[in-house]
């Protein structure tokens, strides 16, 4: 099931005319986590707009194939309760609760993808233009026995690569745990300010670049600088 794979890494915004505005949802923490000792883990929804908004919430398997990003139905982990209605000012809480345990010493990648489903509009409203649905889509990590968030080590080798005339770079992770890459930088260009994008365990993903050729590559990975010459 690939029908995510366009999704933004923190939201997409869709059309939707003659529904209410999209709210201004806060979500919290940004990246949770269930520890192998823990059944589930929490979600934060607060409104900060002026209308009630209602959101489904759905867990897919995330995983990356051949350098692309794919998204599947599962059963491992379910959202609780997966539909919320949130007033303006109020906040919701979801919990993630683990059904079923990834195998010991392994990190398995979700990723948890909000919809706001518009509600009608009272009578009398403005009901003129164009209004918004909100996409919000959150990475979820879940440690099997014998392997903690702080536990887990990405091993990463990067090359830049041609593919149907574009240019990527492509990083590999052949250790046992996602990196999540911001501020990087190829023989001192930057690439992105901020978050360029993950690479999940034993997995390899792919970032367009607009360079020909590079040495080497710098980045912050989760929490620590990382810098490698690329291979050949």
């Amino acid at each position: 099931m690939n029908w995510l794979r366009p999704l933004a890494l923190s939201l997409a915004v869709l059309a939707a005319p003659l529904l209410h505005a999209a709210n201004s949802v806060m979500i919290w923490p940004i990246d949770p986590k269930i520890h192998s000792e823990d059944k589930a883990s929490e979600l934060w929804l607060e409104n900060r707009g002026n209308a009630t908004t209602l959101m489904q919430v759905r867990i897919f398997q995330w995983q990356q194939i051949n350098g692309q990003e794919q998204y599947q139905t599962q059963q491992q982990v379910v959202a609780s309760p997966p539909l919320v209605r949130i007033e303006p000012g109020q906040k919701q809480l979801v919990r993630l609760i683990k059904q079923t345990p990834p195998s010991a010493n392994t990190e398995a990648a979700y990723r948890v993808v909000l919809d706001e489903i518009p509600t009608p509009q009272k009578p009398g409203e403005n009901q003129a233009g164009l209004t918004f649905q909100m996409r919000y889509s959150v990475p979820l990590f879940v440690y099997g026995n014998g392997l903690t968030p702080d536990g887990v080590k990405p091993q990463l080798s990067w090359q830049l690569v041609n593919d149907g005339g574009k240019r990527f770079i492509e990083i590999a992770n052949s250790g046992n745990g996602h990196a999540r890459i911001s501020k990087a930088q190829l023989d001192g260009r930057t690439l992105s300010d901020g978050l360029l994008g993950y690479v999940l365990a034993r997995s390899s993903n792919r970032f367009p670049v607009n360079a020909a050729s590079g040495s080497e590559l710098q980045a912050q990975v989760n929490d620590s600088s990382w810098r490698s010459r690329g291979s050949r």
